[in-house]
């Protein structure tokens, strides 16, 4: 008798020992109001709110995973649940963050939105009113801003040794023609088409549409040649220089196009008179280039 009393004493220790190793395995762990089970498998978690759900997010315990539900009234797609609060894609009017809008953007207190044109931030080719065109060559204009910004400093420090370059410019039953880079590019547009269509192989001119780009953007916005030596003939001349320079041989240069560039790079507004014009004259810079090349 005593045998099976020992024997069932034993047998009760046994149960207690695995119901305990069984807590202790999944041990409840406090934070405030919220309970977290601590453990080796998938635990849920969940607060007072009740209203938010992040997928294959992690809690504020470390050890514990799937799904965690806290104070708030959002849904997030793969989010991660930190000491700041939520990131992920949200939906859901109470859900919704300000700081958390723009492309790669996760907000937080620690975070900051980047300036428009840069990653992460809202480019000004986002924009919407741009005009559905063809760019070809152009369309390096949605460029990051550092791009473009070392495009420039190519084109200016090319510009030092470029600019008093002697052009001897030849071509049959033409007269011979002698004029600095410089001297080229402060011509009217009409001009400058006129000397690199006939003279096409003996020009020395700037071809990049990137480093074109860049210092349409810096004249447009300062009014001042960045090309140092250059007098612009008007403002609309030094911009269809560069614009026509810049563009596609083959895809030509309408209205459409200098509004849709102009926006592209956060340039002023231009009036339709001035739109006009700009693309009538680089269309003739344009076609120069194609027939000198052809």
């Amino acid at each position: 008798m005593k045998s099976c009393k020992r024997i069932r004493a034993s047998v009760r220790v046994a149960l207690l020992g695995t119901v305990a190793v069984s807590v202790g395995l999944a041990a409840p762990l406090l934070s405030g109001n919220t309970i977290y089970l601590v453990g080796p498998a998938h635990a849920q978690t969940q607060g007072n709110g009740g209203g938010s759900m992040g997928a294959r997010g992690s809690g504020h315990a470390p050890g514990t995973s799937g799904q965690s539900m806290g104070q708030g009234g959002s849904t997030g797609t793969r989010g991660h649940y930190g000491q700041g609060g939520s990131t992920g894609t949200e939906t859901g009017d109470e859900g919704t963050s300000p700081d958390k809008q723009g492309p790669r953007y996760g907000g937080g207190e620690n975070s900051q939105q980047p300036p428009a044109g840069t990653t992460g931030g809202r480019p000004a080719w986002a924009k919407e009113g741009i005009p559905e065109v063809e760019l070809g060559r152009l369309s390096v204009a949605r460029s990051p801003e550092h791009v473009l910004d070392h495009a420039f400093s190519e084109a200016v420090s090319n510009w030092a040794t470029m600019s008093t370059t002697v052009m001897v410019l030849t071509a049959e039953g033409k007269e011979t023609l002698t004029m600095t880079v410089e001297q080229l590019y402060s011509l009217p547009a009409a001009e400058f088409a006129y000397i690199v269509q006939t003279y096409y192989s003996s020009i020395v001119r700037i071809d990049s549409p990137l480093e074109n780009l860049s210092l349409l953007k810096s004249f447009a916005l300062t009014d001042a040649s960045p090309l140092t030596g250059v007098i612009p003939a008007s403002h609309d001349d030094m911009i269809a220089i560069y614009l026509g320079s810049a563009s596609d041989k083959t895809l030509p240069v309408t209205v459409d196009t200098v509004t849709a560039i102009n926006t592209i790079l956060g340039l002023p507004a231009l009036t339709p008179e001035e739109t006009a014009d700009i693309a009538a004259k680089a269309e003739d810079v344009r076609l120069a280039i194609l027939s000198g090349h052809g």
